[in-house]
């Protein structure tokens, strides 16, 4: 009987804890989302806002100033470190959004999120955005100074990801259990195209025509 406790009490613990390191459904590995030295609690640590940043990469001095909003403001000696400083900060403090927006317009979330997003994934894809963003960074590649600052931008991004270890992901990354992707150009001209679709990509005249004719039926 003791053995037989014994033997119980392991299979438990292997039970546990593949389940806690295994993934349900949308439920990420609670064992890791719940863990306290990489799970969520790492970030409920106060942001650091400190202006000594390990940017790699510049050439010369660069000061960042947060005002009383938090709004950071990059001072730089050219034009080479303020993109690359920029990368690194929009990636600092907005990276989940910033790569999602770029997962999204490429149609490629169901990849982080499954099957229920295979019919967005189509869309966006007959949309053309992927080639969209394809052609756009092939007219980019053609002037030398834009190219430089996209690639600098890039490298500000990813100067930062490098540095994140499991438990300085975003929250948001932990409850899809994924990891970051390393930027590049092409996911910036993504991101254009998706800021291209949100404020100018409206689809809707057909509706508003209708709605048009059933309100104002003689001016037709």
């Amino acid at each position: 009987m003791k053995y037989f406790k014994l033997l119980l009490a392991l299979v438990f613990t292997i039970v546990v804890f593949i389940g806690l390191n295994g993934k349900f459904g949308s439920i990420p590995p609670m064992g890791k989302f719940l863990s306290p030295n990489q799970g969520f609690w790492q970030n409920e640590q106060d942001e650091n806002l400190s202006t000594n940043m390990p940017i790699d990469g510049l050439e010369s001095e660069v000061t960042v100033h947060y005002d009383q909003y938090l709004i950071p403001h990059v001072f730089a000696q050219n034009d080479v470190d303020l993109y690359l400083t920029q990368g690194y900060l929009t990636a600092k403090h907005r990276l989940w959004q910033l790569e999602f927006q770029t997962f999204a317009a490429g149609g490629r979330l169901a990849e982080i999120i499954g099957d229920k997003a295979l019919e967005y994934d189509r869309q966006e894809r007959r949309r053309g955005m992927d080639f969209g963003a394809e052609k756009a960074l092939e007219e980019m590649q053609k002037d030398p100074e834009t190219l430089k600052y996209m690639e600098a931008y890039r490298d500000g991004v990813n100067s930062y990801i490098k540095q994140l270890q499991p438990k300085d992901y975003p929250v948001e990354y932990k409850l899809l259990d994924y990891a970051p992707e390393l930027w590049t150009t092409k996911k910036t001209a993504l991101l254009l195209m998706y800021m291209t679709k949100m404020l100018a990509g409206g689809d809707s005249d057909l509706e508003y025509t209708n709605a048009l004719k059933s309100i104002w039926k003689g001016s037709f």
